[in-house]
């Protein structure tokens, strides 16, 4: 019997996986004054403009379950698992939030680096 070797990775944010995913799927190129995202700047406005997009509405949807949770939860007495529930998907909102804010400004970053405006 052979052992096989297991190569297991180490997260930085085991507790966050939209903010590993979205560090993992990032594409760097290194330059001379540093790293850089090595996308076009067609890509890269794309990406600024859908995440945008997407922020708002993960925001508009967290606030619509926060009204809708007010809306029913004088009515409920078996509240506690749908609340626990609620709470990590509440926590996944907001990491994946956190993610795509994080993706937003390194795109903005890497745009203003290289000068184009009107975005």
């Amino acid at each position: 019997m052979t052992e096989t070797a297991v190569n297991v990775m180490q997260f930085k944010n085991l507790d966050c996986p939209f903010t590993e995913l979205f560090s993992l799927l990032k594409r760097y190129e290194q330059k001379t004054n540093g790293t850089a995202l090595s996308y076009e700047s067609e890509e890269l406005l794309a990406i600024h403009q859908h995440v945008g997009n997407a922020i708002v509405v993960l925001l508009h949807g967290v606030q619509d379950v926060g009204n809708l949770l007010g809306l029913i939860a004088p009515d409920r007495a078996d509240l506690t698992s749908i609340l626990d529930n609620l709470g990590l998907f509440i926590s996944a909102i907001s990491n994946l939030t956190e993610a795509l804010n994080s993706l937003r400004e390194d795109t903005d970053g890497e745009l203003r680096e290289r000068g184009v405006v009107n975005y």
